[in-house]
């Protein structure tokens, strides 16, 4: 499968792929405000330690800075697609679980931007359901 058509299937399987590889930084990645918000959530839980945006001869990418992988059963985050650009998948917020947000995420695409499912059903919101990470 490819991931040219999903930009954000992209930059989480690079990140897992970076995390496998005992990298703990990431450079390259093309510039979007979605990729952003989606990298400034997986700061806020954990899953990555910083990330910045560069620009190169005029065009803007991201730089993300992962944590270093000390044990690799719990560093290495696991990741399920729910939503495909072909197939996009969704969630009433009576339909979103209550996980231990501080391991497991889902990430969720609403009228309010992007949010785990702990913040989307405190809200009483629901929407698109992106990935899992946990």
């Amino acid at each position: 499968m490819s991931y040219v058509n999903a930009p954000v299937h992209d930059l989480l399987i690079r990140i897992k792929n970076a995390y496998m590889a005992r990298k703990t930084n990431l450079s390259g990645i093309t510039y979007s405000k979605f990729k952003t918000n989606v990298l400034d959530l997986l700061k806020r839980y954990n899953f990555v330690k910083d990330f910045e945006i560069v620009d190169k001869n005029g065009k803007k990418e991201i730089k993300v800075l992962l944590k270093p992988v000390e044990n690799p059963v719990n560093d290495i985050p696991e990741i399920k697609f729910y939503s495909k650009p072909s197939r996009p998948r969704y969630v009433s917020y009576k339909d979103l679980h209550v996980v231990a947000w501080w391991k497991w995420i889902w990430i969720i695409s609403t009228n309010q931007w992007l949010m785990a499912s702990h913040e989307a059903k405190a809200k009483k919101l629901g929407w698109e359901l992106i990935a899992e990470i946990y």
